[in-house]
């Protein structure tokens, strides 16, 4: 994986932008990033009623298999638990005690790289990616897909939900947030296992996506009033996998 050049910047031409291929394509597959079809992205983010854009099969095969390994059979995750009165997390036994209305989350975050892995392949590939979102190249790929001008980027990490696990109804609107990424990394989720992400409108309508393996969903945390992650069930041994985060105003 070669390492990019830093002092790539998007490219206005009119009301098109385009991207330094040469520098993505190690991360994203090449259709991804021709000028037509960023186009076509930032249309749909622009007129959607939540200002949202899925993409398919977006990052390159060796990037999403060795992201999926690493979470899956490298990576411990810790049990994290969230209430609607409590910033922060709490513990499990005051989450527990908490009536239901007010239980916000229960999901697991990546809490550490098992020991003989710290070096593998995988492991060094989610070093690398987490850090990428720094990188002007990767800015430049969400302003062309969104339209938007995006400022640093922060809390970009991994998280498991198992049976059971769900985030209720909340807005990133905090901390200058303007645009969330979530990219999902479990081969084969089934619908019927829940885990969708239901993003609000401002009608009250949503729009529900599906975790689908290498697939990626960028919003504008401006235009969502809301959004949720519905309850894991029936999963058995498989688990939700995720890496996201955030990028701020400029």
């Amino acid at each position: 994986m070669s390492d990019p050049d830093t002092t790539t910047m998007p490219k206005y031409e009119g009301q098109r932008m385009s991207v330094d291929r040469s520098r993505l394509e190690s991360w994203f597959q090449p259709e991804h990033l021709e000028e037509d079809v960023l186009e076509k992205y930032r249309e749909a983010f622009g007129v959607h009623p939540a200002r949202l854009v899925v993409l398919e099969n977006v990052l390159a095969p060796q990037i999403a298999d060795r992201l999926a390994r690493f979470l899956a059979s490298e990576a411990d995750f810790s049990p994290e638990f969230g209430l609607y009165s409590s910033e922060g997390a709490v513990d499990e036994q005051q989450w527990l005690r908490a009536d239901e209305e007010d239980r916000f989350f229960r999901l697991r975050k990546l809490s550490s790289t098992r020991q003989q892995f710290q070096m593998s392949p995988n492991a060094l590939t989610y070093l690398l990616f987490r850090k990428a979102f720094q990188l002007p190249e990767f800015k430049a790929f969400f302003e062309a897909i969104s339209g938007l001008t995006l400022g640093w980027s922060d809390d970009f990490g991994a998280h498991s939900m198992i049976e059971g696990d769900f985030l209720k109804a909340h807005s990133d609107d905090n901390r200058n947030r303007r645009l969330a990424l979530v990219f999902y990394l479990t081969p084969g989720w089934q619908r019927q296992h829940g885990g969708l992400l239901r993003v609000f409108h401002h009608d009250g309508t949503f729009t529900e996506v599906e975790p689908r393996f290498n697939s990626m969903i960028a919003f504008d945390v401006l235009a969502a009033p809301a959004h949720l992650v519905t309850l894991i069930r029936s999963a058995g041994q498989q688990r939700r996998l995720s890496i996201g985060g955030w990028y701020h105003n400029a």
